[in-house]
């Protein structure tokens, strides 16, 4: 059994070896709860941790609780994007109950056990402060998209029509165009490979293949103003695709296809994903039956997670609602003992 252990219902009671709570404020899982009921409890949106969480714009091993001889502290643990503490950035620091910590979309407030279970019917606290560094990202994706209208290509599903007369040079002489761009590429290095695993299978062979000019695949019809950008998220997406990142390259081929709607390479990678995700969901599916006829609660458990959190932005979709059920009923079956 893991040190942490997730509830969907924040009205709990307290726990045997509780030490703390993590309740979720913001973010895809907002509403449950995570019971500590060890010393340190690692979190993030890699199966492996303690406590996993729904959030793709988070790392796979995004920060470690931890009680030690000064009370409960929170580090990063190495994250692309780094935490939040109470709505500051910082590598890590002491906690009290009612703190905040963000990281990716997702903030929770740190709760001790002797003030956990009053802590839990009360409201969660204002997250007004910590809005502005959240939303960083889609600011910047934000920019682009702007740059792209600027530009004068048509930018699927944005109102009013293209500018013409457009000139790239002038553009890019423009000072607010030039901090944009910068703030672009520099939110890609923030938010590129977090240390995503070695899949099987990939050789030498393949990373010979990948590694040929991601701006051959631009079409020569869009401007240079827009080509630029669009290629950071193309090769962005490209990364996360050979990874078998699926759900974070569609977020970056879907933003490509925004700006550029004839992107045939983005077209065919964003179908890939579909693809990618299916395959992924439908092997999840067998595991977790198997695993459950054979009374393997945990793992088959641990498999209709993935199913979730695959298929997060499609909630209506029959395997999420599936899953979902699956998961209420064993969590049920473990909670009685049986497990």
């Amino acid at each position: 059994m893991g040190s942490a252990i997730r509830f969907k219902n924040t009205r709990v009671p307290r726990q045997k070896g509780e030490q703390a709570r993590l309740k979720v404020v913001s973010g895809p899982d907002a509403g449950a709860v995570f019971v500590l009921v060890g010393t340190s409890a690692t979190i993030g949106r890699g199966e492996e941790n303690d406590a996993v969480i729904l959030d793709l714009k988070a790392s796979r091993k995004h920060a470690e609780f931890a009680l030690g001889a000064g009370g409960w502290e929170v580090r990063d643990a190495g994250s692309a994007n780094g935490i939040l503490h109470n709505g500051k950035k910082t590598a890590g620091g002491f906690l009290k109950t009612g703190d905040t910590v963000s990281m990716g979309e997702t903030t929770l407030e740190f709760m001790a056990s002797d003030n956990a279970t009053m802590m839990l019917v009360a409201p969660p606290k204002s997250l007004a402060e910590i809005g502005a560094e959240r939303s960083a990202f889609e600011a910047q994706r934000k920019s682009v998209l702007d740059l792209a209208r600027i530009g004068g290509v048509a930018v699927a599903g944005a109102p009013g029509k293209a500018a013409s007369g457009f000139d790239a040079k002038n553009i890019l002489k423009n000072r607010k165009v030039q901090l944009a761009l910068v703030g672009l590429v520099a939110a890609f290095l923030l938010l590129g490979d977090d240390g995503p695993q070695k899949k099987p299978g990939a050789g030498p062979k393949d990373d010979k293949k990948d590694a040929r000019d991601l701006a051959s695949f631009l079409p020569d019809a869009v401007s240079s103003a827009v080509a630029k950008p669009a290629e950071m998220f193309f090769r962005a997406g490209f990364r996360e695709y050979r990874e078998r990142n699926y759900l974070r390259a569609k977020v970056n081929f879907e933003t490509v296809l925004q700006m550029d709607p004839g992107h045939r390479l983005a077209m065919l990678y964003l179908e890939n994903c579909d693809k990618g995700i299916k395959d992924e969901v439908k092997l999840h599916q067998d595991r977790a039956k198997k695993d459950l006829m054979s009374g393997k609660l945990k793992t088959s458990k641990a498999h209709y997670e993935s199913i979730m959190r695959l298929l997060y932005r499609d909630q209506t979709n029959p395997s999420f609602i599936e899953a979902r059920d699956q998961l209420d009923k064993i969590s049920k079956i473990m909670a009685g003992g049986d497990a």
